[in-house]
């Protein structure tokens, strides 16, 4: 290092020399000198400029994206609310939709404000598409609203007329398409602006270290001046450079908060389905109980003096064993008792056995030994993934054999499903795939990783990699 120092002095000395010497030269390069430092802070300033114009454009398509997840997680949560209402009539449900829409209407209005941004002005397809998807928001949320003032005039027959219409599952399709398709074009540009961005970064770096190098070709008078320029420009650029590290780990802490408010939204979606069919157990549950008994005691003091009316009772009881049936298939897809009661290992190895019994299928499964201390929401979406992957083998595969893995370790949860059916083109997938399509939303908005792999009879295999959230001590 001495002996650099001492040779760049050396240097300057004969090029201070050299300048005496031709006289008139001098001005010429002090001239240039003073054109080339002016030319370098003005471009490493424009440089500094669009960095921080690019990084502020960034966090404001991040903060764009996070009110559209909210948006959605409020519809979904107003959705629910409405649904429930109009099954149970409870005015419980009033509270949680007027507050979501509520929150969605204050979204969608920061929404219009991040789309006014100059940089999104001049990317008219971001901004039609999600005006496209704020109007279909807009439709829905006029649709639960028809619905909920019908219901709360106690007209249900017009509120459930209306959502049996065709408008509000069109709707709900065309969010869940114009949403991807419109997270697809912000993430698509966010990528383009970063990568503008550290294009920029790499320019003033070699900016910054090209230009000592001309400068000590050429100045000769002002290399001092020069020396205490390029120590400014390099506190420049270390402040710069912890700029550049606090908006990263912004981001990230945004990232992360984006993804706890995904799982707070699916634990809430949860918890309605939880309560929704606590109370159809519970309230639908015990009534019908009370009318078959009071149709079979009907039967038996009927059957010898009515015959014609016993016959007509015993259908109603048929009926009434149908609907008791279909009520538990309707609460157990709600929400999996056995789940709660018994845990996720148990609740899988007899989800399990019921398919491999139901379809005779040769079973390959590996599952933990011991219980997860899991977080539910987390247990949840693996037994759903399970379930909606058995089902599609069940319904479209035609396999003989499945094998379900589940493994874990301290940081993540990892799951596989392969079957040896029919296969299928995974390219050929549209939207109507709402199976798959869920997966895939559930595991990704909680950070996880959802791959599916097929081929024409070639079977299909499903691997699933998940964080390992564990449980609060007070989630019991």
């Amino acid at each position: 290092m001495q002996k650099l120092r001492t040779t760049l002095i050396a240097l300057l000395d004969r090029l201070e020399r050299i300048s005496d010497t031709f006289g008139g030269n001098t001005v010429a390069l002090l001239t240039v000198s003073l054109i080339l430092a002016a030319a370098m802070l003005v471009v490493n300033d424009r440089f500094i400029v669009t960095t921080r114009e690019k990084t502020d454009v960034v966090t404001m398509l991040d903060q764009l994206l996070l009110e559209t997840w909210k948006t959605q997680s409020h519809l979904a949560i107003a959705e629910s609310a409405q649904r429930g209402y109009l099954l149970t009539r409870s005015e419980n449900y009033f509270q949680p939709y007027d507050e979501a829409t509520k929150q969605i209407g204050q979204q969608l209005q920061n929404i219009n404000k991040l789309l006014n941004h100059t940089n999104l002005v001049r990317h008219p397809i971001i901004q039609t598409t999600m005006n496209e998807l704020v109007n279909s928001i807009v439709k829905k949320s006029a649709e639960m609203s028809v619905t909920i003032d019908f219901a709360k005039k106690r007209q249900f027959d017009k509120a459930l007329d209306v959502v049996k219409l065709d408008s509000g599952v069109k709707e709900s399709r065309n969010i869940e398409v114009l949403s991807r398709r419109f997270e697809n074009l912000v993430l698509d540009y966010r990528s383009q602006v970063a990568q503008n961005r550290d294009t920029t970064r790499k320019l003033m770096r070699w900016f910054v270290m090209a230009c000592p190098l001309i400068f000590v070709s050429l100045v000769v008078l002002v290399i001092r001046r020069l020396l205490r320029e390029l120590a400014e420009k390099a506190d420049l650029y270390v402040r710069l450079t912890d700029e550049n590290a606090e908006y990263e780990r912004n981001i990230q802490r945004l990232t992360t908060t984006v993804q706890g408010q995904a799982l707070l939204a699916q634990t809430n979606i949860e918890h309605e389905r939880y309560q929704l069919s606590r109370e159809l157990h519970d309230e639908l549950g015990s009534l019908l109980t009370a009318i078959k008994m009071d149709v079979s005691w009907a039967i038996k003091h009927l059957k010898d003096q009515l015959p014609q009316v016993t016959e007509k009772l015993k259908k109603t009881n048929q009926y009434l064993d149908r609907s008791i049936n279909f009520k538990r298939e309707i609460v157990q897809n709600l929400h999996p008792a056995m789940l709660k009661s018994f845990g996720l290992i148990a609740s899988l190895q007899n989800l399990i056995d019921e398919a491999r019994v139901r379809n005779q299928w040769q079973m390959d499964v590996i599952l933990p030994e011991q219980e997860m201390a899991i977080n539910e929401t987390v247990s949840l979406i693996i037994y759903r993934l399970v379930q909606e992957s058995l089902n599609n083998c069940s319904k479209y595969a035609k396999a003989s054999a499945v094998s379900v893995h589940l493994m874990h370790d301290e940081t993540h949860v990892k799951l596989e499903i392969a079957d040896n059916g029919v296969g299928f083109e995974p390219k050929k997938l549209t939207n109507s795939t709402h199976g798959i399509s869920g997966m895939s939303n559930r595991v990704e908005s909680i950070g996880g990783h959802y791959e599916i792999a097929s081929a024409p009879q070639q079977g299909t295999s499903t691997r699933v990699l998940l964080p390992y959230l564990k449980s609060e001590p007070d989630a019991a």
